[in-house]
C-alpha cells in the first residue's frame, strides 16, 4: 500500500466541483459521481466523509432519514483508538472528536456517556448475584483517547452531517431498488432516479438490494453463533452497584455503573449501557438489551417483546430489581436470529461495508471495532484504485478476505462464550482468557500509536493496511489462536456430555496457566478465584510494561513492548 496519511487539512485533492447540500429525495444536480454510497450509518458515513475529503466526488443515498434509532453504542479502547487514527491519517478532526468523551460533548453531543470499564455480572434463576460472580476491567487512562457510550441518533446524524461538510451530496428517503454493475461503469437505480458512478460502496446493511441481486446473500449463514435480541431504551435506571451488597461489588477505582455491564446467564445476556454516567452528559436514558440463544429461548410470539422479555428477566431476582426503577422510553424490539452473512464481499467496481457483509452478536461489542478497521482498510483500497485508474475484483479481494476473518473470528469467540455460560466455572475461565487477548489486541494498537506519536509519520500507521485483518500482524495472534482452537475444543467436549462441569474448568484453567505470554504477576490468569483488574492504576500499567520489556517472550518484546512510553493521563 503506497498511500501514506495525511494529517493537513489541506492536503491535494482532485478538484471536483461542489454542489449545493440536498437532501428528501431531491435529484442530484450531476447524475454522475466518482462514489455512490448506499446507506447513512456509521460506516457508510465515514466512508463517504473520508473519500470526499480525498477530493473524490460522492453521493450518499439514504432510504429514511435522520435522526434514527439505532444500537451498538458501546466503545472498547480499540474503537476509540481507531477513531483517533482515521481522525489523524486523513486529516478529519471529526472524526477524532469521537475518540475522547468530552470532545464528543463539546462538538457532537452532550447526550453521550462515558465507559471507565468493561463489567460481568453472572446470575443464576431465583439467587442473588455471588459475591465473587462477576468480573470488571478497568483500563488505562491515557492522554490521546478515553472510551464513551455513544447515543447512536446523535452521532449517527452528526456523521451525515460532516459528510456533506466535506463535500459529499446526501440524498435521504431515496430508496435503492437497483444495482448494476457495469464494466465501465456502475449505474443505482432508486424511486427518483438513476445515478452513475465509477464506484459502488454498499453500506445498506442487511436489506442489501446488491447482496441479493449478486447473489451473495446466504439463506441460512454457516454461523454456529445463534441469538436473537430484545431491546430499548430506559430512563430512571439505579446504578447496580447500588443494589449490590457492599461484599459483591468489585470494590475498585470505578463502579460498574461507570462503564458497560452485562449481566450474564445459561442462555444469554443483557447488556446495560448508560447514557447518565458522565458528569457532563445531558442524558437521562441507558441502553438495556436481551441477547438469548434461540434453542435456549425460543421466540414466544404469543406475548409482546416487552412482557417475554420481563418473564426472563423475572428468572433472575438482581436483573428484576435493577430494571425495576427503569421506564421504558420507546417500545420494546423483538428481532429474529441475529446472524447473517454474504459469501462475497467485494468485486468489480464494488465492495461491501463490514456490516453489510455480516453480523455476528454484539457481545464484547466488537462489531465497531470491525465496522473501524474496515473502513481504514477499504477506503485506502479504493483511493489507490482512483489514483491507478484501476478497479478489478482482484484489486478489493482482501476486502473479502478481511470480513470473513472479522465474522469467523467473532463466531469463534462468541459461540464459546455462550458455550461457557452453563456454569460459573467455565464462565470464570472463558472470560479470563478473553481479558488476555482483549488487553494485548489493545497494546498492538497503542503501540502503533506511540510510535507515530513519537515520531509524527502517519505512514507508522501503514503496516496495519498489509496484515490480513488490522491486528493479525501481533505477534502473540498464534498462541492466542491455539489457546481459542484448545479451549473451544474443551467446551466442545463438555457440551457433548463426555466432560464434566469440573473436568472442563480444569482443562480450561490448566491452559490459562501454561500461556507464557500472560502476565501472572499483573493478573491470575489460570487462577479461578482471578476476577477484577484495573489498569487505571499507574503502578500496574508500570508493571506490565516493565514486564512486557524485560521478562515477556523474546518476540513479544521486539514486536510488541518495542514502543516509547508515553506519559500517563
Amino acid at each position: 500500500m503506497e498511500r501514506t496519511g495525511q494529517t493537513d487539512s489541506g492536503d491535494e485533492n482532485r478538484q471536483h466541483g461542489r454542489r449545493d447540500d440536498r437532501g428528501n429525495g431531491e435529484s442530484p444536480t450531476t447524475d454522475t459521481y466518482d462514489v455512490i454510497v448506499g446507506g447513512s450509518g456509521m460506516s457508510a458515513s465515514l466512508t463517504a466523509m473520508i473519500l470526499g475529503k480525498r477530493g473524490l466526488d460522492v453521493v450518499m443515498l439514504e432510504a429514511g432519514s435522520h435522526p434514527r434509532f439505532a444500537v451498538g453504542e458501546a466503545m472498547l479502547p480499540q474503537s476509540s483508538m481507531w477513531m483517533w487514527i482515521l481522525g489523524e491519517y486523513h486529516g478529519i478532526p471529526e472524526i477524532q472528536y469521537l475518540s475522547d468523551t468530552n470532545d464528543i460533548v463539546d462538538n457532537v453531543t452532550p447526550s453521550c456517556g462515558i465507559k471507565h470499564s468493561i463489567g460481568f455480572a453472572y446470575h443464576e434463576p431465583d439467587r442473588s448475584v455471588a459475591a465473587d460472580h462477576s468480573h470488571q476491567l478497568i483500563p488505562p487512562s491515557l492522554p490521546f483517547y478515553s472510551e464513551s457510550h455513544l447515543l447512536r441518533s446523535e452521532v449517527d446524524h452528526y456523521l451525515v452531517e460532516t459528510a456533506q461538510r466535506y463535500g459529499v451530496e446526501y440524498l435521504d428517503e431515496t430508496e435503492i431498488t437497483g444495482v448494476d454493475i457495469g464494466h465501465d461503469e456502475v449505474t443505482v437505480t432508486t424511486d427518483h432516479g438513476r445515478i452513475d458512478a465509477t464506484f459502488y460502496v454498499d453500506g445498506t446493511g442487511g436489506n442489501s438490494v446488491l447482496a441479493d441481486e449478486m447473489g451473495y446473500r446466504e439463506d441460512a449463514p454457516e454461523l454456529e453463533t445463534d441469538s436473537r435480541a430484545i431491546f430499548t431504551h430506559v430512563e430512571g435506571l439505579t446504578p447496580f452497584d447500588e443494589l449490590l451488597d457492599e461484599a459483591a461489588r468489585p470494590g475498585q477505582s470505578n463502579r460498574l455503573h461507570d462503564g458497560t455491564l452485562h449481566h450474564v446467564f445459561d442462555g444469554g445476556w443483557m447488556w446495560i449501557i448508560p447514557f447518565d454516567n458522565f458528569d457532563r452528559s445531558e442524558a437521562n436514558k441507558a441502553s438495556v438489551g436481551l441477547v438469548l440463544d434461540r434453542t435456549q429461548y425460543p421466540t414466544d410470539e404469543s406475548v409482546s417483546a416487552e412482557r417475554e422479555a420481563r418473564r426472563i428477566i423475572a428468572e433472575f431476582p438482581d436483573i428484576e430489581r435493577h430494571l425495576e426503577s427503569a421506564t421504558p422510553v420507546r417500545p420494546w424490539v423483538r428481532t429474529g436470529r441475529l446472524q447473517r452473512t454474504a459469501n462475497q464481499s467485494a468485486g468489480h467496481r464494488h465492495y461491501l461495508t463490514n456490516n453489510t457483509y455480516g453480523f455476528v452478536d454484539p457481545l464484547y461489542a466488537v462489531g465497531l471495532v470491525n465496522t473501524l478497521e474496515s473502513v481504514f482498510v477499504s477506503t485506502n483500497l479504493l483511493l489507490d484504485a482512483f489514483d491507478d485508474g484501476e478497479f478489478s475484483a482482484a484489486r478489493f479481494a482482501p476486502i473479502d478476505e478481511m470480513h470473513h476473518r472479522q465474522l469467523a473470528t467473532n463466531d469463534r469467540v462468541i459461540s464459546n462464550a455462550y458455550k461457557s455460560m452453563g456454569d460459573f466455572r467455565l464462565w470464570n475461565a472463558w472470560t479470563q482468557m478473553w481479558l488476555g487477548q482483549v488487553l494485548f489486541h489493545d497494546l498492538y494498537i497503542q503501540r502503533h500509536c506511540f510510535t507515530y506519536l513519537a515520531t509524527g509519520q502517519p505512514a507508522e500507521f501503514d503496516s496495519l493496511l498489509a496484515e490480513p485483518t488490522p491486528g493479525d500482524g501481533a505477534p502473540f495472534v498464534p498462541q492466542k489462536a491455539e489457546i481459542h482452537r484448545r479451549m473451544g475444543e474443551i467446551l466442545d467436549a463438555y457440551r457433548a456430555g463426555d466432560a464434566s462441569v469440573d473436568e472442563a474448568a480444569g482443562l480450561l484453567f490448566a491452559e490459562l496457566r501454561r500461556a507464557d505470554w500472560l502476565p501472572k504477576h499483573v493478573y491470575g490468569w489460570g487462577d479461578e478465584r482471578a476476577r477484577h483488574v484495573d489498569f487505571s492504576d499507574p503502578e500496574l500499567v508500570g508493571k506490565l510494561i516493565q514486564w512486557g520489556k524485560t521478562e515477556s517472550p523474546e518476540q513479544l518484546r521486539a514486536e510488541l513492548f518495542d514502543f516509547p512510553v508515553p506519559e500517563m493521563a
